[in-house]
């Protein structure tokens, strides 16, 4: 299995902090929002990285590196066209890494607990999302609605909150069968329609045409989507603390 970070993006909404670094270089307790990322992504047992780099590329590739100090094997793809398209257009540019591998998607803002990607990594099925079913749902938060089976019909951030089940994380789970039926239609949307897409675009399509995309609820477990100041402020207290807790227990919690 590989792990693929979308990274490209500006943080426009936490300046002037992202004027001289990218948002998931963040500093958060005692290492950057990807540092983070990338300890869950080796505790969990992932190996090889995929990260899609844009804005200030060259600070996250000193940051990381080739992945060793983590124990990782990390390769880069760089979205030169980071300030016109949206990350449909970054998961695009690193199919060709993923075609002959599970694999699982993470946005780059995501500061979450591994005890999530582990569920997600041993959940059955050739798209999995994590979804938690307990937060407040708004206007900006990417919603998900299922069917009486359980499987996902909708993916958007304009579901009527009323009627979705919860919010789509940004951390998700793609057998080989599921990704490359996910990047097939990625490049599918991407030729008929343009780049200016979010990639639950092609979940949305897929749900469409009834293809069996599921859900691990991941309710209880900390985690937060970095968007803003107001983000920053909650994962550094009391967010941080709740997963570095996890972190601890790790082990014990997976037994």
């Amino acid at each position: 299995m590989k792990a693929l970070i979308l990274a490209a993006g500006r943080g426009r909404r936490l300046k002037p902090i992202t004027y001289s670094i990218p948002k998931t270089l963040i500093r958060i307790e005692d290492k950057p929002i990807l540092g983070h990322i990338l300890s869950s992504i080796k505790a969990c047992g992932i190996k090889d990285v995929v990260i899609v780099t844009g804005y200030k590329n060259n600070l996250i590739k000193e940051y990381v590196g080739d992945g060793s100090k983590w124990g990782l094997n990390v390769v880069y793809r760089y979205n030169r066209k980071y300030k016109t398209t949206e990350n449909i257009y970054s998961v695009r540019l690193a199919a060709d890494e993923l075609l002959d591998d599970d694999f699982v998607l993470i946005n780059a803002d995501d500061l979450f607990s591994p005890i999530i990607l582990k569920k997600l990594i041993q959940a059955r099925g050739d798209v999995v999302l994590a979804v938690d079913s307990e937060g407040t749902l708004g206007s900006e938060e990417m919603k998900v609605s299922v069917d009486e089976d359980g499987r996902i019909v909708g993916v958007s951030k304009k579901l009527d909150p009323l009627e979705s089940l919860g919010e789509d994380i940004g951390v998700m789970k793609f057998s080989r069968e599921g990704g490359r039926v996910f990047l097939d239609t990625i490049d599918e949307i991407i030729e008929n329609k343009g780049p200016h897409f979010y990639f639950q675009e092609a979940l949305n399509y897929l749900s469409n045409q009834r293809y069996p995309i599921t859900y691990v609820d991941v309710k209880g477990e900390p985690w937060i989507e970095i968007d803003d100041h107001f983000d920053l402020k909650w994962a550094k207290t009391p967010i941080i603390q709740m997963i570095l807790d996890r972190i601890r227990s790790f082990g014990r919690k997976l037994r």
